[in-house]
């Protein structure tokens, strides 16, 4: 598979993550990646917008390796981290609303519902950090170990996949777990659901051959 294959797959999930209300004007960012280089979105691209010459093609060290007018998203860097410490071949970060909500009043988003075994289980907060900074990339790499879905503190969520479907579903996932939980809390305590009751989900699609729940190893 080439990097020029997936130009439009990626503009295809920006545009229907921007169609679903996931980020607000320039907010949000996607890559994909083959072998040594990866396709990211431009700086200040708009999801809704965004095609397919606008993406940019960098190395592993971030350089951009495709002659463009256009320059890498500001979050290339956690990017860039996710590819080194996962086998992940796709990343999507936007900023849902109930997402957002969410990371700005816990430090984990528990298993409100069995659909949380689609993304490892609770899904962590990174820290606040400003957008395209060191730390916020170590923060989001330490929030993914053995997930594929994480929160950034009052600022979105970003989750990782073997395409850049599976990336977007799963961003998908924690935004309604995230509506499922505030709902929650609204009303009460909500029932959580154990780590055996997860590998319990998991162990019980694995039978019935359940594509949406994986498990644990992305």
């Amino acid at each position: 598979m080439d990097i020029v294959d997936q130009r439009v797959p990626l503009c295809v999930a920006a545009h229907q993550l921007a169609a679903a209300g996931t980020s607000l004007s320039t907010g949000g960012n996607l890559s994909v990646r083959v072998g040594d280089r990866v396709l990211v979105t431009p700086q200040g691209a708009r999801l809704g917008s965004v095609q397919p010459d606008q993406l940019v093609v960098v190395d592993m060290d971030g350089s951009v390796i495709e002659e463009t007018r256009y320059r890498p998203t500001a979050e290339l860097g956690f990017h860039l981290d996710l590819y080194r410490s996962t086998s992940a071949s796709a990343i999507a970060h936007a900023h849902p609303i109930a997402s957002v909500a969410v990371s700005t009043i816990t430090e984990l988003l528990p298993p409100i519902h069995y659909d949380a075994a689609m993304v490892g289980g609770s899904v962590r907060v990174a820290p606040y950090a400003v957008f395209g900074s060191p730390e916020l990339s170590e923060g989001v790499v330490a929030a993914l170990f053995e997930r594929t879905a994480a929160l950034m503190r009052n600022h979105g969520s970003v989750a990782i996949g073997g395409n850049i479907e599976t990336a977007c579903e799963h961003l998908g996932v924690v935004e309604w777990l995230s509506e499922v939980y505030l709902k929650a809390v609204s009303a009460g305590a909500p029932a959580i659901l154990s780590d055996d009751q997860l590998t319990e989900v998991v162990a019980t699609a694995a039978r019935r051959a359940y594509q949406p729940y994986p498990g644990r190893d992305r």
